[in-house]
Parts: C-alpha cells; sequence; structure tokens
C-alpha cells in the first residue's frame, strides 16, 4: 500500500538509496548510448497545504480506514487553531482547515499517504521516478535522435503532476525546477538547439541545467561527480581549518568527535555513488582524510599518514566506499533493503557444479563503458560482493558481517 519508490520517513530507506538508484538509471541508460533527462521537481510549503477532506477521503478510500479509526485521524486534523506573537500583542485565532501538525510524528506518514495517487499520473507517461517527501524527480532516456519527443513527455508529464497538485490543493515550485540533460559528452554535443522546457500552465520557461544539487549531492551531465568533489573539498577544508584554530584547547577524543562531525560524516554521505570513479579523484578526498588524521593526531604534513589511519582505525576513501556499497548489498539480500535495490541484484546460477568458494555469488552484467556501466549499482554491488571471502557473505547478522567486512578491509588495504 506504501508507494515503493517513496524514500522519506521509513526504514531501511534513505536519501543515499534513493540516489542510488537513481544514478544506476542514468548510468545504465549512459552505458547504452542513451541520453536522459533528469527533472527536479520542489513542493511550496507542502506540508501547510494539505486539505483535510482530501486527506480524510484518500484515507478512507484508498488505504481502507473506516469507522473509528477515521473518526480518530478526523479529530485530530480538525479543531486545531494558531496565532501569531509579534510585540507580546496576540492575533485572534485562526481555524486551521490545511496542513498537518508542525513536527508531529504523524505528519509526515499522513503527507506520503496524501501523495500516494501521484505515482499513477507519472506512470501513465512512462516516466522513471523517484520521490523523497516533498522532492519529486522524473526521469526519461532515449537516442539522441529522439530527444525533441524526450522533452515533450517530460513537459507533458510535469504539466499533469501541475494538474494534479492543483485538484489536491498543493502548488508546484516552478522556481525552483530544475532540468539536466545527463549522457556522455559526444552524446550531449549532438542534442537538438532545445536547451529547456516549457510548463505549459504558466508558460514558465525551465532552462537546462548542466549540474543540480539533488538531495545534497552535486551532479553534473556528465555524472563525473566533479562539482561534488569540489563541493567536499571546499567544505572539509574549511571545517579542518575551524577545528585547527582551536586544536591546541581541544584532547585527543573531542579532536576526533569534531573530524567525524564536520569531515568523515561528510566524505561518508553518499560515498556509494563515487564508486568505480578514477583514483585521481578519490585521491582528492583521500588527501582531506590524511590531513585530518594528522589534525587529530598532531602530527606535521611530511609525517607518513598509514600509521595515523591505522591508529585511528580510518578505512581509506576507497575502503570505505567497498564497505557501503558491500553492506548495501548484504542488506538488499537479506531483505533489509528498499525494494528497488534488492531487485536490481540476481543470484548467478551456475550451469554446472563449481566450487564451494562460487556459492552465493551475483551476476555481474556486460557492461560497454568503464565511466559509466561500470559504476552502476547493478555492476558495482556484485562485483564486490563477490570478491568478499565465504566467511564475511555467509555472516549470519547485519552486525556479523559489518564487523567481519571491516577486518577484512583493513587487512585487505593495510596489509596487502
Amino acid at each position: 500500500m506504501v508507494e515503493p519508490l517513496q524514500s522519506a520517513y521509513r526504514a531501511d530507506h534513505s536519501t543515499e538509496t534513493a540516489l542510488l538508484k537513481v544514478a544506476n538509471d542514468l548510468l545504465t541508460a549512459c552505458d547504452s548510448g542513451s541520453v536522459s533527462l533528469l527533472a527536479l521537481l520542489d513542493l511550496s510549503a507542502a506540508f501547510d497545504t494539505l486539505d483535510h477532506d482530501i486527506l480524510l477521503a484518500r484515507l478512507n478510500t484508498t488505504f481502507g480506514i473506516t469507522g473509528t479509526a477515521l473518526g480518530w485521524f478526523c479529530s485530530y486534523l480538525t479543531g486545531r487553531t494558531q496565532a501569531v506573537v509579534i510585540q507580546n500583542k496576540h492575533s485572534e485565532d485562526t481555524i486551521l482547515k490545511y496542513g498537518v501538525p508542525q513536527g508531529s510524528v504523524l505528519g509526515p506518514v499522513l503527507f506520503t499517504m496524501y501523495m500516494q495517487p501521484l505515482s499513477k499520473v507519472i506512470k501513465h507517461h512512462n516516466v522513471l521516478y523517484h520521490m523523497f517527501a516533498d522532492d519529486t524527480q522524473l526521469q526519461k532516456s532515449a537516442h539522441t535522435k529522439q530527444f525533441t519527443e524526450l522533452v515533450q513527455s517530460i513537459e507533458s508529464c510535469s504539466d499533469s503532476i501541475k494538474q494534479w497538485m492543483t485538484v489536491n490543493k498543493l502548488k508546484m515550485n516552478d522556481d525552483k525546477t530544475e532540468i539536466m540533460p545527463v549522457g556522455k559528452q559526444s552524446k550531449l554535443k549532438l542534442l537538438s538547439e532545445s536547451s529547456s522546457l516549457t510548463l505549459s500552465d504558466t508558460c514558465t520557461t525551465v532552462t537546462f541545467s548542466t549540474k543540480v544539487k539533488n538531495l545534497g549531492v552535486h551532479l553534473d551531465s556528465n555524472l563525473s561527480m566533479d562539482a561534488h568533489i569540489n563541493s567536499l573539498c571546499r567544505t572539509a577544508f574549511l571545517e579542518m581549518r575551524r577545528i585547527s584554530q582551536i586544536r591546541h584547547l581541544l584532547s585527543l577524543d573531542a579532536t576526533k568527535t569534531l573530524v567525524s562531525a564536520f569531515i568523515l560524516s561528510r566524505l561518508d554521505y553518499c560515498n556509494s555513488l563515487l564508486a568505480g570513479l578514477p583514483d585521481a579523484k578519490l585521491d582528492r578526498l583521500q588527501r582531506i582524510m590524511n590531513n585530518a588524521a594528522r589534525l587529530v593526531l598532531r602530527k606535521r604534513k611530511r609525517d607518513h599518514v598509514t600509521p595515523l589511519l591505522m591508529t585511528l582505525h580510518w578505512l581509506p576513501i576507497k575502503a570505505r566506499i567497498t564497505y557501503k556499497i558491500a553492506t548495501l548489498c548484504y542488506r538488499s539480500l537479506q531483505d533489509s533493503a528498499p525494494s528497488y535495490l534488492s531487485s536490481l541484484l540476481k543470484p548467478h546460477v551456475p550451469t554446472r557444479n563449481l566450487r564451494s568458494a562460487d556459492a552465493g555469488h551475483l551476476v555481474v552484467p556486460r557492461v560497454k563503458l568503464n565511466a559509466f556501466g561500470k559504476r552502476a549499482f547493478t555492476y558495482t554491488a556484485p562485483s564486490i560482493w563477490n570478491s568478499l571471502p565465504m566467511s564475511v557473505r555467509l555472516s549470519t547478522s547485519l552486525p556479523s558481517f559489518k564487523s567481519s567486512l571491516k577486518t577484512h578491509l583493513f587487512r585487505e588495504y593495510f596489509n596487502p
């Protein structure tokens, strides 16, 4: 009953799993020689504009909530008031006819239930989509010769979404709508002169972007991740400079906590999207980690960094990416990951008896391009999974798997 491609407010779902699915579809399309359009749509004050009558009707007809339970929801939503206080002057109370209570546990759940029918509108246009709370992204791929039809399809789908939102008392924020063509650079150069998309009901023209920020990750038209890495480096060095200015006042544990919170957390955020990138790009992030280790342990710039990483028990950047992908793979195989990721992994069924070490392997699909196909989750996940020792793959619980995996990666990277 819950929209499978809604990743907000759900156990085992996150911005990373959402972006991993979107990136996988885009990379796979690029590998096949297609170009794609990625459209990022945004709602204006979404949680504040939900119509109570529409929501209650949807709870009844779509989710089968009736009787006392429906009456409870009606009581929960209606009869609420709000007022404004400015300089000790109190306005009259106003009855709230729209929206869900701010900061409530039920608010996000009710919002996703309210938005449930939107997926049918999108599917009607044969467009791929993904949702995270009030952020909706559309994507569709085609051959370069069909780019005009591709633009028209996204335009038509966007218009249908806006019409549905109008009927449901919601409003799409045209100013925050972004459209980005995605593909191999040589393919993008072959596109028609069209460089914008028009939303017909408001005659709003949305100019194509070459870079967008999607759920906290910077993406560019070639999916090179250069913009994201540049942003990470700028932010991390700024945070490191701030911490270094007060390092003499901090204990070792306090410094390690600050570095973990403000630097390592950023390096780890959605790092599964960095799998398969050239070493030259990942080395930039590794230098940040190296400098962070020297800062924590108060070492000089020329001091060898490997012993420092081992002392801090920090896996290098490439190992952290492998750790993330392998963990998502394990969760997918244990049905504790989103179904949209689990469905991308296929067990390998050998045609003849093989040695036991090959048991439990996954199918690694054939790809054409290192820059695209070999970076897709459908390729990186089974490749990494198949490379793990059987003792790690056969772990009986997620904590046990993580512990065994980290031990294995430490041995691989620090004791080759």
